[in-house]
């Protein structure tokens, strides 16, 4: 062995000292810190007597009321606890009377904008221009069948070329509809 390769190794002895050294400093470092003593604190005074008062009943702690919202946004501002359960009718209209147009209050109140009737449109029937389906469900949410309107700016002409007057609810009436649709109208308020 060259005198280099024995100075690279380290001796037992060496390596047991490091070994200690580092046990000490860790333990040294994990130790916890002693306590203060204990300093004996005098015992407290009793305290003066009060003059004797009549005992009065404490009153009930007070329950903290929450204050109703500003927001108008807020149902609790048209709707209190305990009142009655409005209905969809009550709710919508008190929202559209506080001005409130979107969410719930963009819709009519059930009942008030009843379904249209029409011709029937079935669903695999491909539609020619200028008609679309339209779909609709009865105020408990149930759907009904669609039927045939004209698309919003669609025109149509007569053999002469004449322009032909739409409805104003936009439904279309048997004698404007395309040509190989079945004619069957549906009643919507009808099973």
């Amino acid at each position: 062995m060259t005198p280099r390769q024995r100075g690279a190794r380290l001796s037992p002895g060496v390596a047991l000292v490091l070994l200690l050294g580092v046990g000490a400093g860790l333990a040294w470092w994990l130790w916890p810190e002693p306590s203060p003593p204990a300093v004996a604190m005098p015992a407290p005074e009793a305290p003066a007597p009060a003059a004797k008062r009549p005992s009065r009943p404490m009153p009930p702690p007070e329950i903290p009321v929450e204050l109703p919202s500003v927001d108008p946004d807020d149902l609790a501002v048209h709707f209190r606890p305990g009142d009655p359960e409005p209905t969809g009718a009550e709710l919508i209209t008190a929202l559209q009377e506080a001005g409130i147009h979107t969410g719930l209050g963009a819709f009519n109140p059930p009942g008030t904008s009843p379904p249209l009737e029409g011709l029937a449109v079935p669903e695999d029937y491909e539609l020619p221009e200028g008609y679309l389906r339209h779909h609709q469900f009865h105020d408990d949410g149930r759907p009904i069948e669609a039927i045939l309107m004209f698309a919003p700016g669609a025109e149509f002409r007569d053999a002469q070329g004449n322009l032909v007057a739409l409805p104003a609810n936009g439904v279309v009436p048997p004698e404007l509809a395309p040509k190989d649709l079945p004619l069957r109208w549906v009643r919507p308020d009808q099973p």
